[in-house]
């Protein structure tokens, strides 16, 4: 388990995605909702950066959980011992942020900034069995 609290993301995909002066690309709904309840954002590009899109980073990830059952051994004639497992990695986030990924990077050139075109962390199932003969 691991987490992050304390820190602010600026949300690239949706400054993007959200502004109304864009017309190449897909719009997400909210594009026409009202900003603090006051009015659409109508901006053209460039973009304008806008504390509208600064979320809580907070996050609590399970990166990994495996569970495995050992057989008593000499089950099967020539195997001594066997185990079988199930893992999973990148399990599941626990965050109120509403982009792809809170876990961006917090050092460096560009700390707290939501890249708008990265590919989101996968999540990977594992099935296997150790024997020993």
């Amino acid at each position: 388990m691991r987490g992050a609290f304390g820190y602010q993301i600026l949300n690239f995909q949706r400054m993007y995605y959200e502004n109304t002066g864009v017309t190449q690309y897909n719009r997400l709904n909210t594009a026409f909702d009202k900003v603090f309840d006051k009015a659409v954002l109508n901006k053209s590009m460039p973009l304008e950066y806008n504390s509208y899109y600064i979320e809580d980073g907070d996050f609590w990830k399970i990166d990994n959980i495996t569970l495995g059952y050992n057989f008593k051994p000499n089950l099967v004639k020539y195997i001594k011992n066997m185990r079988v497992y199930v893992a999973t990695l990148n399990t599941f986030t626990i965050t109120g942020y509403s982009g792809i990924d809170p876990e961006v990077n917090r050092i460096g050139l560009a700390p707290g900034n939501d890249e708008r075109d990265k590919y989101p962390t996968v999540r990977t199932f594992t099935f296997g069995a150790n024997l020993t003969f």
